[in-house]
């Protein structure tokens, strides 16, 4: 049984919520998640900061590439962050993640059946291409920027996997 703890403050210190006490998991993911969003805008801003200096353009390729996605991880944990505050507090923090719930849908359950194969055979088709460029690697972006179409393509297929369940 988890044990209550004064709850962390929510955003804008809302004085109706004032004394609430919440399970000590939920308070150790809203303080982990909290923590962890502040590191990702530090992450972000020295990306920024770095692109903005740099005169070389394929690092300056790359960084644009890793600030899309800290922008995206930011956006992603303020949304799971949300999920918990919303939780605990009983007061909707939106964005949030909503939590899973299956509901079945035989034509969505087809069409996902149809994307996960199409999901294999792009993975394939990256594997190839990847192998086609092996020479280009010392030269080339190429060779990198395939090896993220597969971990793209690899979360695409997990993503999936989870609505298949859901549907």
């Amino acid at each position: 049984m988890s044990q209550a703890v004064p709850a962390p403050a929510p955003a804008g210190d809302d004085p109706a919520l004032k004394g609430m006490t919440v399970g000590s998991f939920d308070a150790e993911m809203i303080e982990t998640l909290e923590r962890h969003v502040d590191d990702e805008q530090q992450a972000l801003e020295e990306y920024e900061s770095l692109m903005r200096r740099s005169d070389n353009p394929p690092v300056r390729y790359l960084l644009g590439l890793l600030l899309e996605d800290e922008a995206r991880h930011h956006r992603i944990l303020g949304e799971m962050l949300n999920q918990f505050r919303t939780h605990v507090y009983v007061a909707e923090q939106h964005p949030h993640v909503p939590w899973m719930t299956r509901k079945p849908d035989p034509q969505a359950a087809k069409q996902i059946r149809r994307l996960r194969r199409a999901e294999r055979a792009d993975l394939r088709q990256l594997h190839a291409l990847r192998r086609h460029l092996k020479f280009l690697r010392r030269h080339s972006l190429d060779g990198v920027l395939v090896d993220s179409l597969i971990l793209d393509t690899r979360k695409h297929l997990r993503y999936l996997r989870t609505i298949q369940r859901l549907v």
